[in-house]
């Protein structure tokens, strides 16, 4: 038996049979009964439609799918064959047009509600909110992005940048509570990478950057400075970053002297004279100079107290190898200088208590008094040995010291004498050690036990005057 012969494609209206190739969903071929094309074009339709707009996002590739869309239509009116009775006429203009009507009546609704939500976004980004932005493009699918692809492409970079602001929001608050200096940089570089790269976003921009200036001056003053100072000091970048300078000279000053008076309040003099002068050298004319020119004297009174304190204080004071000053202390002159005795406890003892002090600031003399040495020889005696034996002559001297006088104001040297005290001499009796059982008789040099009174007398023509 020979195999039937082929079916004929089925006679259809032009029309119908381009209105439903309109569709999109090839019903045009399947009118025709041309189920190949109808299943390649519908597939083909499927991926350009689902797959390459939503991802392209460009306005040539919708034209692609407009150039694809007629296509189909011509197709199908010059393939359609005819003549077709009334009856079956009317059906199928009536399935076609009702299929592209449906089709591309959804396509413009969603295309509607794509510009709504695109003109909403275009609000936002002038008003510079991107909260409200990124709230209206969670509403953007599928369908939008097809029926809309390149307003998608816009909202998509507009999501985009809303991230990278937010996150360099985050950055910028970091900075600003711990004046990370890191942090600021790689938030003021982020917000530079949405200017150049995301066009149409500057507001957006402006607003991130505008919160955080607000944020400005920070609660701890010394934090204020440093952020202030890499505000100052950062490389232009030609855009609108560039006003963020315009804010330390409102800042900064006030900023430095509060800095200043903080360290101050730490007893850290050095830190503090060193913001007070940064003050002075940067804002030449702010009426703060006073203040920080005030500061700075009284940062290094406080230092060369702490000086005088540490050199005069301890198991081995270092004041005489290594003098200061203290210039809030009492000028040397007349009545009586109260003074810091060192180097000859032996001789110090015997100076009044009113003369003396340990209190550094109570004092404005420091006396540097030598060990005792053998001064003029005062007289000579005889003196036999331990045994009864020899004759043995011994001199006695009076007692020398070496005292040199520092002002504590000024820090200069302006005592130094040899003093020699007198006192009693040849007593009748002298103690000393014999060698090796050996008697050899007592020294032939020996001091005079030193009079008190001549100790006082002579220091008080350097302490009293």
């Amino acid at each position: 038996m020979a195999p039937p012969p082929p079916k004929e494609p089925a006679k259809t209206d032009r029309l119908a049979a381009a209105a439903g190739n309109a569709s999109f969903l090839s019903l045009g071929y399947f009118m025709m009964r041309r189920p190949g094309f109808g299943v390649l074009t519908l597939l083909v339709s499927f991926i350009l439609l689902f797959f390459v707009v939503p991802s392209v996002h460009t306005v040539l590739i919708e034209v692609v799918a407009v150039l694809w869309w007629l296509a189909m239509i011509a197709h199908g009116w010059f393939l359609a064959k005819g003549p077709v009775e009334p009856a079956a006429k009317l059906r199928q203009r009536i399935v076609g047009v009702a299929a592209a009507v449906a089709v591309l009546l959804v396509l413009g609704l969603l295309r509607v509600q794509a510009g709504g939500i695109g003109q909403a976004v275009t609000d936002a980004k002038a008003n510079g909110d991107c909260t409200h932005a990124l709230e209206k493009l969670d509403k953007v699918w599928l369908g939008l992005r097809i029926a809309n692809a390149p307003l998608a492409a816009k909202d998509d970079d507009t999501v985009t940048a809303c991230h990278e602001l937010n996150q360099a929001q985050e950055k910028l608050k970091a900075g600003l509570s711990s004046a990370d200096t890191t942090e600021l940089n790689n938030g003021f570089t982020q917000l530079n990478s949405v200017l150049a790269g995301k066009p149409g976003h500057e507001r957006m921009t402006d607003k991130v950057l505008d919160q955080f200036l607000a944020g400005l001056p920070v609660s701890d003053a010394c934090d204020t400075v440093k952020i202030t100072r890499w505000l100052g000091d950062r490389a232009k970048s030609g855009n609108s970053l560039d006003r963020s300078a315009d804010v330390v000279p409102q800042h900064e000053p006030a900023a430095m002297l509060g800095c200043a008076d903080s360290y101050m309040t730490a007893k850290s003099w050095d830190s503090a004279k060193g913001a007070y002068q940064q003050l002075i050298n940067t804002y030449p004319n702010d009426p703060n100079k006073g203040r920080a020119e005030e500061g700075i004297a009284k940062a290094e009174l406080a230092i060369e107290l702490d000086t005088l304190r540490e050199r005069t204080t301890g198991s081995s004071p270092s004041y005489c190898e290594n003098p200061s000053k203290y210039s809030a202390a009492k000028a040397y002159g007349k009545g009586t200088n109260k003074a810091m005795v060192f180097g000859n406890d032996t001789q110090s003892d015997r100076l009044p208590g009113a003369w003396k002090t340990t209190d550094p600031e109570a004092a404005n003399l420091i006396l540097c008094v030598s060990s005792d040495s053998q001064g003029a020889a005062v007289r000579t005696c005889d003196y036999r040995g331990s045994l009864g034996t020899g004759r043995y002559p011994v001199t006695f001297h009076k007692v020398k010291v070496t005292v040199k006088g520092y002002e504590i104001r000024s820090g200069r040297l302006i005592i130094n004498q040899t003093l020699q005290f007198g006192g009693s001499s040849c007593p009748s009796t002298v103690r000393y050690t014999s060698t090796l059982g050996t008697d050899f008789g007592p020294p032939r040099h020996m001091e005079v036990t030193v009079n008190a009174a001549d100790v006082r007398g002579q220091f008080q023509k350097l302490i009293v005057k």
